[in-house]
């Protein structure tokens, strides 16, 4: 989604081309804080580890769930490619969660009896109406059908940004303004959850087990009156000031039997650490540099705020530049992430490893440097309180 500056600080464990051996007692005690936590997986082609005979038998034993993107199951990947994976998600026990909750978007739902591969015909929604939520949970069960014929039970729903869908629709064309004249959004929270409600109840009725992750692109919003990374927008906070957003959804939700499993910020490690470079890009001049702004501070309070609600959080570890540079670079700075974020007194319920990049350009096998589940490998030993160690093959050098 959103990510850049080179920050060291005193007393992080940053991995800077040296192989990790072992972590001291107090970055011991640190990692065995996330013992209880969950490790999700996601991707592009995960069905590539199983369709393409990919060794990631580690990784499947110590997997918690794995994430599918809905479009990928509604028109990109062959409909005979999901029986060997939900094969295996079955006899390891792992639930499989959908990313989806696109209000923003219409389906050609015609389309979808046309075999897998072939084109995305979604279009742009041009101006969001009262039952649109009820609408796109039903568009949303049709394109998962490929999923179910294959034995495939969704557990987890994953609402990929609800409020700013709904409120300013279009981002996921380029959009560099937070509303525009061609696309109109509810003006009304209270009418954006109205449809978020509307969506949750359609999905329950089809599926009465399933959960929902609230998912947020958390440096897109702005944060008790303070400036969106973009710095553009009203008061520099593009799409508005996300705390109050986030205690209306988190109460209104409760309120009406849907209290969500978690809370998800996606905030890769460039945005995190404010070192996402703005120059050159289409984005308008932002209010002020956004690395005057303590961005792990923040996410840090976004995470008090969703434990204090009763609400479980989870976080999206990943990088913006290495996913547009390297398979290699990707899994370093990931991994960095896990470290300064832990270091700075974050404990996340769910650790969300996912890619919507280039890199990293293979799925597997696992001990491959440097694939997803290879990542996946040393993310889950270094999350489970162990060193990530390498062998002298892998090492990179210094």
């Amino acid at each position: 989604m959103a990510g850049h500056v080179y920050l060291v600080a005193a007393g992080l464990l940053i991995l800077t081309g040296v192989a990790v051996a072992e972590v001291n007692e107090s970055e011991e005690a640190v990692h065995s804080e996330s013992r209880d936590a969950e490790i999700w997986m996601g991707g592009y082609r995960p069905e590539s580890l199983e369709v393409e005979e990919l060794d990631w038998s580690f990784v499947k034993q110590n997997l918690d769930v794995l994430e599918l993107y809905i479009n990928m199951i509604a028109y990109l990947t062959p409909e005979d490619h999901y029986g060997p994976l939900v094969e295996v998600c079955n006899a390891h026990n792992i639930p499989i969660a959908i990313q989806c909750g696109y209000f923003d978007w219409d389906s050609e739902l015609e389309e979808f009896t046309a075999p897998n591969p072939k084109p995305i015909s979604d279009r742009v929604r041009t101006r969001m109406e009262p039952g649109v939520g009820v609408e796109t949970a039903r568009e949303e069960i049709r394109k998962i059908a490929h999923l179910i014929e294959a034995g495939g039970t969704p557990a987890y729903i994953v609402m990929d940004g609800p409020v700013r869908r709904l409120m300013n629709p279009g981002a996921d064309t380029g959009r560099t303004t937070p509303s525009g004249e061609d696309l109109e959004g509810f003006d009304s929270l209270d009418d954006a959850l109205d449809e978020i409600i509307a969506y949750m109840r359609t999905w329950r009725e089809a599926y009465p087990d399933v959960e929902f992750i609230l998912l947020t692109n958390f440096p897109n919003w702005g944060w008790k009156g303070e400036m969106a990374y973009w710095g553009s927008g009203p008061d520099g906070m593009f799409w508005g000031d996300y705390y109050p957003v986030v205690k209306a959804l988190l109460e209104r939700t409760q309120a009406e039997g849907l209290k969500p499993a978690g809370l998800r910020a996606d905030n890769p490690y460039d945005f995190l650490l404010g070192r996402k470079d703005l120059t050159g890009t289409p984005w308008p001049e932002p209010i002020k540099d956004p690395a005057t702004v303590n961005w792990l501070d923040r996410l840090l309070e976004l995470e008090a705020l969703v434990r204090e609600a009763g609400v479980q959080f989870d976080i999206i570890v990943n990088s913006d530049t290495g996913g547009g540079t390297s398979d290699e670079l990707f899994y370093r700075e990931t991994l960095e992430f896990i470290d300064v974020y832990q270091e700075a007194g974050g404990n996340a319920d769910r650790y969300v490893f996912q890619s919507w990049y280039p890199h990293p350009e293979a799925m597997g096998p696992e001990d491959e440097p440097y694939t997803m589940t290879y990542l996946m490998r040393s993310a889950i030993q270094r999350l489970r309180g162990e060193a990530v160690v390498e062998s002298d093959q892998d090492a990179p050098t210094q």
